[in-house]
């Protein structure tokens, strides 16, 4: 039922939205609460065992992000996983020490029940966050990698998720960014897959279907 209001939304209304904010925020609060789960809940029921390693107390952190920690960071490593999904995948131990792992998600609530009725219990349990008000959820500098999968260019703004990452990340720490090419337009725009990630030029380039683009690399020397 969830997925025809939406596909009535996507058809019917979405594409004569305004290219406003308050546009571009009822696609991704209608996309959120109508078909943002819709993945997740599938490829938990059909691939049970296979995401079964993530579920697991002693998942070592993914070697490529081990090689983005300080040298120093050997102990009480922070990282944060913005749109995590129902269980963060980035791993737990590192050095043989436990990760301070903190997923985050805005259908957290959601993820929770879908967990919890197919009896399936995670180490850290994601909990309700937005990548636009990380700053407003942790303290700046706080953390020693930050970590997102296939999840940035899936929120309302990808630009202001960027900043706020940087300021609640420590020093010359990294935000390792793992996404899919121009997800938008393969996608054609439909559910939260609002933004196009691609690099041109050795450029990061964030563009939408209205045909804006931002220059990353150029943004982030402006500002």
């Amino acid at each position: 039922m969830r997925k025809t209001l939406y596909r009535c939304f996507f058809v019917a209304i979405s594409p004569y939205l305004p290219n406003t904010g308050f546009g571009q925020f009822v696609k991704w609060k209608l996309a959120l609460l109508l078909v943002g789960d819709e993945f997740h809940q599938q490829n938990l029921l059909n691939n049970r065992d296979k995401l079964a390693r993530h579920f697991a107390h002693d998942t070592p952190l993914q070697a490529d992000l081990t090689e983005l920690l300080p040298c120093d960071a050997t102990t009480n490593v922070k990282v944060l996983d913005i749109g995590a999904g129902p269980v963060s995948k980035v791993g737990k131990i590192h050095n043989g020490h436990e990760v301070e792992l903190v997923p985050i998600d805005p259908m957290a609530n959601k993820y929770r029940k879908i967990l919890t009725a197919l009896n399936l219990q995670p180490k850290y349990w994601t909990r309700y966050g937005e990548g636009e008000r990380l700053s407003q959820q942790f303290e700046e500098n706080s953390f020693d990698l930050i970590h997102a999968r296939n999840s940035i260019d899936h929120c309302l703004n990808p630009i202001t998720v960027i900043e706020e990452a940087i300021r609640v990340l420590k020093p010359k720490c990294y935000f390792y960014l793992n996404h899919y090419r121009n997800e938008g337009k393969a996608a054609k725009y439909y559910g939260l897959h609002q933004w196009n990630f691609d690099v041109v030029n050795e450029d990061f380039i964030i563009s939408n279907r209205f045909g804006e683009q931002i220059n990353v690399n150029y943004y982030a020397f402006l500002n």
